[in-house]
């Protein structure tokens, strides 16, 4: 009986640990650009305190694949921001930022992920303007990375190698 209490909580703690899986996105602002475009876009990301190695590998109103392989996926959730997936296993590069922009004039949000949290994980992002429904389009920023698991992976990792060692600890005592 002591056993299965033991099985649930762990298994209970592996779910919950696994759903912490949202990326660290710190808001680095809005910025009024002086004209639209990609090198503009990109130019003000890292001026605003985005990676310096970045590039523009994705640029879309709706869900797709960046420029190296990976997927993003994007909808509009109910309080009119933008809810982004992302996933960049085994293209060899990290999503290290975001810029947000809705279709009136070149106001820019920009966002940058924290470098151990940009090969999986979501967002909520704000679009200035008129919100994520008036959405111009999406910029993705991506920089040279290698595979760095999700925290959620790292906690199931752990949790799994700690639980083999109880149960061999358990059975050599016998």
């Amino acid at each position: 009986m002591k056993s299965l209490k033991y099985t649930i909580l762990i298994a209970a703690l592996c779910t919950g640990l696994s759903s912490l899986a949202r990326a660290t996105v710190t808001d680095l602002g809005q910025v009024d650009l002086p004209n639209n475009g990609d090198a503009t876009e990109l130019a003000g990301f890292i001026a605003a305190g985005g990676d310096a190695d970045a590039v523009l590998c994705f640029k879309s109103v709706e869900s797709g694949s960046t420029d190296f392989g990976g997927s993003i996926d994007i909808s509009v959730n109910a309080d009119n921001t933008l809810h982004v997936d992302w996933d960049m296993t085994g293209t060899g590069h990290l999503v290290c930022g975001f810029s947000t922009k809705d279709g009136a004039g070149n106001l820019v949000h920009y966002y940058s992920v924290a470098a151990d949290q940009g090969l999986t994980g979501s967002a909520d992002l704000i679009v200035p303007g008129n919100g994520a429904s008036a959405l111009s389009h999406l910029d993705v920023f991506c920089c040279v990375g290698g595979a760095v698991p999700d925290s959620g992976t790292t906690a199931m990792l752990l949790g799994g190698a700690l639980t083999g060692l109880g149960v061999v600890r358990r059975y050599l005592k016998r």
